[in-house]
Order: structure tokens, then C-alpha cells, then sequence
């Protein structure tokens, strides 16, 4: 009877993986959308060490919160962390929480404009996957913020071994709902149930972090979240009809199969969708800068055809919380062996949240990079203090010199480069500008890779030395919970 049982629930254990391996994400993700003439912005928050002091530049909460003010037709937020847990000591008394901050911004903007639909779309890490009510959120909803979560089954497995087992057995376990633990985001914060901590090692989550009016779109790395309040993160502000358009479509679908419809929202943003509705521009247009909107798998396969496109003379730069995905790393490799010059700035995985990393994941990674890859291929890691080094972003740098009129490819936003962010696993949203070497946005960006590469005006990065290590147990856990997806990145 024993064996019988066992049996089963392998059977049952094996049918859960397979199911949740092969299913397809919803309709509307993994989105390549069409080249659209657009107008960039970079923006930036960053900590850094300056004449013995740290020193803290936030700029995109200040963006948003200006672009809320502006707006008179609609709003669409989504932000993955959402919460003030473990803030306090972060803060400090020189910040204010970022998410009372918002959320006050999104309510007065209700108050003021009663007939403007504000739609805000998370994830339910900020409720404790279904253990508590998030204040913020509650206090939205009341004042007619259409709040929305993610309805997280809908996507693929990133972690099937576990997923089928939960799928099969472990969601029918009732006792688990009631059963209370200390929750792992915050000493102080609420309880979770085991229910919720099972559910929640699915690794499921909606990444994205972007701003949409019918103005201007932000398309970010940063959470609005009071334990994130010191990170450094990257953004690009957008004004382009055809870009937005793409944007709200994306987030309209997220929202649909998450069960949320909303007719005022959408004949809101009809006229934005119309105007946006306009003939698309090829790369290779003689326009000065054209974007475009990339979602879950969409993000690798731009990712894998620019870092191919490379060759002699040509130069990239990458920014990094977290490398693993193995075909991007190959890439980079590749491009050195082809004679490009390659810099890389990574978060050194010192810490997250106040929890010890001991390096995982970067340093490994760091170390397999620098094995195979040839003396072009360099390597800084940003010097934080506590916060995390969180930008998401790449700029490929098409004939440096200039002789046959440079390009150059930029690709930003919300995912780190792992299988799990990379493969569609995970929601994320990144533009991808393709433009001309000295458009507004490139030489933005450039500057900022120098002044951090280089030390200016600051102290941001240190040599690959300080957190150089090779150590082979490490980097077979790495490069396990890579391909198994049982890992935190």
C-alpha cells in the first residue's frame, strides 16, 4: 500500500512538472513590439562614496511623481515590490518612504481629478502571497485606485521539481493556511501563513516596474519600496505615441487575464492607442532614435542579436544586479574572442535586504567570464554599502570611431539576466532604442558608464580583485539553481 501510494504521487509529482514546463505564458506576453520614433530620457538614482561621505541622487520617484501630477487622461502603474517592511532602518531620517510617498501622489491625483482611471498593478509578495492586506494597496483601493495582482498561475514553471510537487500534493495540504510563521521579508511585519510560504517558493513573480500616461511612459529597474530606497537603479522616460501604445497594451493584457476589465480605462486610452497606431520605423531609418517595446523571452532574443551584431571596434557596456543566463555569458564571451572591447559592472552579491549573499550569484559568474574570455573583456564591481547595485541594462557601441557613422543599441528596464527573467518565466518589460552614436539618450548613458567606470565625480566602482573568487562548490550551485530554478535569482 505504501509503495502503491508512493507510487502515485511520483506519477502525480511527474504529470504537475510536465504541465507546468509546457504552459504557454498568456496572451499578450513575450511581446516584440514594432520600431516607433521616440524621444528618450535617462534617469538615474545612484549611492556612492564622495569626499568620505555617501552620497544618495534620486531622480526617478521625483520623475513619477511629476508625471502624475501631469496627467489628465490615465494613469497605469506596475511596480513588483510595493511595501514599507523593513524600511525603517534604511530610511533613516534624511528619506521618506517612497511608498507612502507614491501612494499619497496617486490618491491626490484621484481627489483632484475624480474622473481620471488610475490603474496599479503588483505582485502579491507585498500581501505575503494572500497572508495580510498591504495598507498602501488598501488605502488606494478605497479611494477608487483600480488595484490589481498578478494572477501568478497563469505563467510557466520556473521551478518544476518543486511546482509539481505543490501542484500535485502540497496546495491540497489545508492545515497550511492556518499554521502562522515569522515572516522572512521584516522582523516586524506581519505573519505568513506555511500555505503562503509554499506557494511562494513556485518563484513566480511580476517584475516589471514602469509608469504609463498618455504623455510619457517610464519604463525602470527601481521598486517603490522603502527597503529598496538606497539602491541604484536606471530608467528611460519615453515620449512617443507608438512606444506608450505598446506599453499600455502589454500591461491591458496583464490585467485581463488577471480577471480585471475596466471600461472607463479603456475608453480612456483609446485616443493614446489611436495616435500611437502609426506606421513603424526599421532600424536603419536615417531618424536620430527609434524604440521599442520588449517583453519576457522578446528581451533574450534582442538581447542575442545585438551582442552577434558585434565585431572589431566595437564596444559594449552591461550593468548588472544579476548574471547567470549561460547563452548571454557565452555571448559576452564571444564578442571579446571577436575583438570587442567588453565592460561589465556587476553588483559584487554582497547582500540583499540585509540578508548575507557570500557572492552568490555574480562572483561566480564573474569568475567563469574572466576564464574564458579574452583581455577585453573586463570586469568592475559597483561599490555598495548596504543597498544594491540594481540596474538592468546593456549599451552596445557600433564602430566607436566613428568612421562609417556609428550606431548604437541600448536595452533597459526591469530584467536581470538570468534564466528565470530571461526565458518567460518571469513578467519583465525593457525598450530597446536603436540609434545614433551622439543621440541625447546615448551619450547619456555612455556618460554615465564612464562616470562610473572611471571614478568621476565620485567613487562607484572597485577592481575585479577586491571580489575575485573561484571557488568550484559555489559555482556548482550557481550554475545549479540556474537549471533548476530553485535559487533566488
Amino acid at each position: 500500500m505504501i509503495l502503491l501510494l508512493l507510487g502515485l504521487i511520483i506519477v502525480f509529482w511527474t504529470l504537475g512538472m510536465v504541465y507546468g514546463v509546457g504552459k504557454r505564458l498568456p496572451d499578450g506576453l513575450g511581446r516584440q513590439g514594432a520600431w516607433h520614433l521616440a524621444e528618450l530620457e535617462f534617469i538615474y538614482d545612484l549611492n556612492y562614496n564622495f569626499d568620505g561621505r555617501r552620497v544618495h541622487e534620486p531622480r526617478i520617484l521625483s520623475t513619477m511623481l511629476a508625471e502624475i501630477e501631469r496627467a489628465r487622461h490615465f494613469i497605469i502603474v506596475d511596480i513588483f515590490l510595493f511595501n514599507d517592511l523593513g524600511g525603517s532602518s534604511i530610511l533613516g531620517d534624511d528619506l521618506a518612504s517612497p511608498t507612502t510617498t507614491l501612494a499619497d501622489a496617486l490618491v491626490a491625483a484621484r481627489l483632484a481629478r475624480p474622473e481620471l482611471p488610475v490603474l496599479f498593478i503588483s505582485d502579491e509578495i507585498n500581501t505575503g502571497y494572500g497572508s495580510y492586506v498591504e495598507p498602501h494597496l488598501a488605502r488606494m483601493a478605497a479611494q477608487g485606485v483600480e488595484v490589481v495582482l498578478v494572477d501568478l498561475t497563469k505563467l510557466p514553471d520556473p521551478n518544476p521539481i518543486y511546482s509539481g510537487l505543490w501542484r500535485s500534493l502540497l496546495q491540497w495540504f489545508f492545515p497550511a493556511a492556518y499554521l502562522r510563521l515569522p515572516n522572512i521579508f521584516a522582523a516586524d511585519a506581519p505573519a505568513i501563513s506555511l500555505a503562503s510560504y509554499l506557494r511562494m517558493l513556485n518563484f513566480k513573480a511580476n517584475h516589471r516596474k514602469l509608469l504609463i500616461t498618455e504623455q510619457v511612459a517610464l519604463v525602470s529597474s527601481s521598486n517603490i519600496h522603502d527597503a529598496s530606497a538606497r539602491h541604484s537603479n536606471i530608467a528611460l522616460r519615453v515620449n512617443g505615441g507608438g512606444v506608450i501604445a505598446d506599453l499600455i497594451a502589454s500591461e491591458l493584457a496583464v490585467a485581463r487575464f488577471s480577471g480585471h476589465n475596466s471600461a472607463l480605462l479603456m475608453e480612456a486610452v483609446a485616443p493614446t492607442v489611436a495616435r500611437g497606431n502609426l506606421e513603424s520605423s526599421p532600424p536603419g531609418s536615417k531618424v536620430e532614435t527609434l524604440a521599442r517595446v520588449l517583453s519576457e523571452g522578446a528581451i533574450k532574443t534582442a538581447l542575442l542579436h545585438g551582442l552577434a551584431a558585434t565585431t572589431t571596434g566595437d564596444r559594449l557596456w552591461v550593468g548588472q544586479f544579476y548574471l547567470t543566463n549561460r547563452a548571454i555569458m557565452t555571448a559576452l564571451v564571444d564578442a571579446a574572442k571577436r575583438g570587442v572591447e567588453v565592460r561589465l559592472i556587476l553588483d559584487a552579491s554582497n547582500e540583499a535586504f540585509g540578508l548575507k549573499k557570500y557572492g552568490i550569484p555574480n562572483r561566480s559568474s564573474a569568475a567563469w567570464l574572466k576564464a574564458r574570455g579574452e583581455d577585453n573583456l573586463q570586469i568592475r564591481w559597483y561599490n555598495s554599502d548596504g543597498e544594491q547595485f540594481h540596474a538592468k541594462l546593456i549599451l552596445i557601441e557600433y564602430d566607436v570611431s566613428g568612421v562609417n557613422g556609428g550606431r548604437a543599441r541600448l536595452i533597459s528596464g526591469s530584467a536581470n539576466y538570468t534564466r528565470r527573467n530571461l526565458s518567460g518565466y518571469t513578467m519583465e518589460t525593457c525598450l530597446e532604442v536603436y540609434a545614433t552614436a551622439d543621440a541625447a539618450v546615448i551619450v547619456a548613458v555612455r556618460d554615465f558608464f564612464t562616470r562610473l567606470w572611471f571614478n568621476r565625480e565620485g567613487h562607484y566602482t572597485v577592481d575585479y580583485e577586491e571580489f575575485a573568487e573561484r571557488c568550484p562548490i559555489k559555482a556548482a550551485l550557481v550554475a545549479w539553481q540556474e537549471f533548476s530554478g530553485m535559487g533566488t535569482f
